[in-house]
């Protein structure tokens, strides 16, 4: 009997341990309830889209410019992250960085023919167009959040692929194509981002060749301990 009463306890204090562990386990696993200022998150934000805005929408006229039909017409891609590719996040940034037209100054311009030098600018015509890598990452490290890994870019096929970081000129030929804003008008913290829905404005030229004014969307990002924006994924949404 005495055996038999052991046995018993050792079984409830197993089941009691296992009991507390599972329940500790659900209580960490469950996310703090974060309470944002979305007033002051939305200023925030949208401060932040008016200089991002246009680089990041050309990713969804490049991924059109990629997919169009026989017409011609762009094809938006939906429920797609425009930030997973490496390539295009490194063509965001490149498009960032070129939003300051002091920045084509920094850039190395080859012939597409014969790859020598000419003084052009990055995104005219029958040009490769170059940046060197410090100054790149500056860029890339304040909006994406990390250093930029030259073995993964997409590369202009030269001997400066290896010091260098490729810019993906697709500017000819897509005058008047371009998104001419994004705005956000609701933030909330959701799966330890804050989330933010957002409107595509597209350009007139734009607008009459994808089908739509506008677009629907989210874009999903952190802080740093600066407090700036770090980019985490960029989606359409229909």
């Amino acid at each position: 009997m005495k055996k038999l009463n052991t046995l018993c306890i050792i079984i409830g204090i197993i089941s009691f341990v296992v009991a507390g562990y599972i329940l500790t386990e659900k209580i960490l696993a469950k996310e703090v309830k974060v309470e944002i200022n979305e007033e002051k998150e939305l200023k925030e934000v949208n401060n932040y889209l008016a200089k991002v805005g246009s680089p990041l929408g050309w990713l969804i006229i490049k991924k059109g410019i990629d997919t169009q039909d026989e017409n011609g017409k762009y094809k938006p891609k939906y429920n797609e992250n425009y930030l997973e590719k490496y390539e295009n996040r490194q063509l965001f940034v490149m498009e960032y960085i070129l939003s300051y037209p002091d920045n084509q100054d920094k850039f190395i311009t080859l012939s597409a023919g014969d790859h020598t030098k000419i003084e052009e600018s990055p995104t005219s015509d029958f040009t490769l167009a170059y940046l060197d890598y410090k100054t790149f990452n500056n860029y890339y490290k304040e909006l994406i959040g990390e250093d930029f890994k030259l073995d993964k870019a997409k590369k202009g096929g030269t001997e400066y692929d290896k010091e260098n970081v490729y810019y993906d000129n697709r500017k000819p030929g897509s005058n008047g194509v371009y998104v001419s804003m994004i705005t956000s008008d609701k933030v909330e913290y959701k799966d330890k981002s804050l989330v933010a829905e957002i409107k595509v404005t597209y350009s007139t030229r734009a607008a009459e060749n994808l089908g739509v004014e506008t677009n629907k969307g989210i874009i999903k990002y952190t802080k740093n301990s600066d407090n700036n924006i770090i980019l985490k994924s960029f989606i359409l949404e229909k």
